[in-house]
């Protein structure tokens, strides 16, 4: 699957980011970054940014599922629609296949 190019943070995690110093707070943002691009989880120097860092995780896991379900929803219809295209004898855009390649 391709990498996603973007994700949600919650105005709920303000609660958790009052509690954090501007320190502790950068170290949670770049270990959020980190997490979403590369599925990595950092070592963290201090419990406080790395409980944040997991209830903010576990959002993300579930984003991350939701968009995984919605973009092979995606891809069956498109499969679909091409199926039909062919039988009618419709040629389908290379530019709109690409966009469904694994």
């Amino acid at each position: 699957m391709k990498s996603k190019k973007s994700f949600v943070l919650y105005n709920d995690y303000l609660q958790w980011l009052k509690l954090l110093s501007d320190e502790e707070t950068g170290k949670l943002i770049r270990a959020i970054f980190t997490y979403e691009n590369d599925r990595t989880i950092p070592d963290f120097s201090d419990k406080r940014t790395e409980i944040a860092f997991y209830m903010i995780k576990e959002n993300l896991d579930r984003d991350r599922k939701k968009y995984e379900k919605v973009c092979e929803k995606n891809k069956e219809n498109a499969q679909a629609r091409w199926k039909k295209m062919k039988q009618n004898g419709i040629e389908i855009p290379a530019e709109e296949m690409a966009r469904y390649a694994d």
